[in-house]
């Protein structure tokens, strides 16, 4: 749709029924938004979970309590919130340029994302962009099919978050490390990633790149990027259809016994064990 020469977002929504009880992610739609700057929209959202990835320009935001967001620049956004805004204005002198999914709201939407993004809404800085927006690519080419293959989406949801989750850094690292945390994000699901070869990504020694870890971030290399990947198997033990095997393959570990060994080691339980109380916390939540 169209409004003048301001306003352009395309569509695409995807054709399967809503089931509030399925143990599932599912999408609503995928689009991809362009307003030029000056543009006004009235009242939107709050009807479903909405999750953005921001490439270019600046937005303001305004509720109907009257309280105001501004967001300038390339950033991931989101709401799990069900309250609408009462006008959203584009910015110069940019485009805001944006690649967006719309989810139902669901218990176990909620029990998942939360997991990765506890704040109602939010906006997020990101690191390594180029890391979520293929991400938010598959989805509006997924949608494009006429039987779009609701599990991929779901796997497709479980990846945009963790993504985000592990670009978050809170502290100011010096050059080496962020380029450091950048490659180890964009290679997580390499089961050959190694800190040779994360020294030699930003042109360090191992022995450099092992101080910074244990002096910044309190932990060896090899163990951060272990725990980085059990965090995103913690999100893809949520969807049932997804065997140990084939978690452990997705998440860099060489074989489903070493993820869980590790996973043991970490949470004091297995995988299969995390999936259970998962889900009977899950159960015991929804109304």
């Amino acid at each position: 749709m169209s409004y003048g020469k301001l306003y352009h977002e395309e569509y695409r929504f995807n054709p399967h029924p809503f089931d509030p009880a399925a143990d599932s992610i599912q999408l609503y739609c995928a689009f991809h938004s362009c307003w030029k700057p000056g543009f006004v929209a009235n009242s939107g959202g709050g009807q479903y979970a909405l999750y953005t990835l921001v490439k270019s320009g600046s937005s303001s935001s305004t509720s109907h309590s009257g309280q105001k967001t501004f967001r300038s620049g390339l950033c991931f956004t989101y709401s799990r919130s069900r309250k609408t805004y009462q006008q959203s204005e584009s910015l110069g002198p940019e485009d805001l340029i944006r690649k967006s999914i719309m989810v139902h709201f669901t218990p176990f939407h909620e029990l998942i994302s939360s997991h990765f993004l506890p704040a109602q809404k939010d906006t997020l800085n990101i690191i390594a962009p180029e890391r979520i927006e293929p991400i938010m690519d598959q989805f509006y080419e997924e949608l494009g099919k006429e039987n779009p293959n609701q599990a991929f989406l779901s796997g497709l949801f479980l990846q945009m978050l963790q993504e985000v989750a592990n670009q978050q850094q809170k502290k100011m690292y010096p050059d080496i490390l962020h380029k450091a945390l950048r490659y180890i994000a964009i290679n997580l699901n390499d089961p050959e990633l190694s800190r040779e070869k994360i020294a030699s990504s930003c042109g360090t020694s191992v022995r450099t790149l092992g101080r910074l870890f244990s002096e910044l971030l309190g932990t060896p290399v090899i163990q951060y990027v272990i725990k980085q990947r059990l965090e995103q198997v913690c999100g893809m033990l949520a969807l049932p259809r997804f065997s140990i095997k084939e978690i452990a393959l997705r998440s860099g570990f060489q074989s489903a016994g070493f993820l869980s060994a590790q996973f043991r080691q970490h949470y004091g339980l297995t995988p299969k064990e995390y999936r259970k109380k998962l889900f009977a916390k899950e159960n015991h939540d929804t109304p």
